[in-house]
C-alpha cells in the first residue's frame, strides 16, 4: 500500500482545481480509472489519466498506466469485487467529481456562442 494517499484522490475531491481532458465527443476526462491483478494476485485501482503536477497525462495502455501507478504510489490496493466496481465509476460516488461538468458551468456564464465552447 502507498504510504500517503494517492494523488488521483485530491482529484476526485478537489476537480476544479485540476486541468481535464475534452474528448471527441464533447465529453470530458478527469481519470478514467483500472482495475487489475498483478502477478501475486493482489488487486489495484489506478487512474490511466495522471498527473503529473504540471499536466494530465493519458497513457495508451493499462499495463503502461499500471506500472507507472505503482511506481509512483498513484493507486489503491483492494479485494477485487471492490476494485471492479470502484474502477467501473464507484469513484465519483459521493464526490464532487460526480456532477463536475466545467463546459455546462463555462457554457451558464458565457456571453456568446463562441465562449462557451473555447
Amino acid at each position: 500500500m502507498p504510504t500517503k494517499k494517492p494523488e488521483f484522490i485530491d482529484r476526485i475531491k478537489n476537480p476544479k482545481k485540476y486541468p481535464y481532458i475534452k474528448n471527441k465527443d464533447g465529453s470530458i476526462s478527469t481519470h478514467r480509472m483500472a482495475a487489475e491483478v498483478d502477478e501475486k494476485g493482489n488487486w489495484y485501482v489506478f487512474p490511466t489519466i495522471q498527473y503529473d503536477g504540471e499536466k494530465l497525462r493519458q497513457f495508451k495502455n493499462t499495463q503502461e498506466a499500471m506500472e507507472n501507478a505503482l511506481a509512483t504510489g498513484n493507486y489503491l490496493q483492494m479485494p477485487k469485487e471492490k476494485a471492479l466496481e470502484y474502477a467501473k465509476g464507484g469513484y465519483k460516488k459521493g464526490t464532487p467529481l460526480e456532477t463536475f461538468n466545467p463546459l455546462a458551468d463555462k457554457a451558464k456564464v458565457a456571453n456568446t456562442f463562441k465562449e462557451a465552447v473555447e
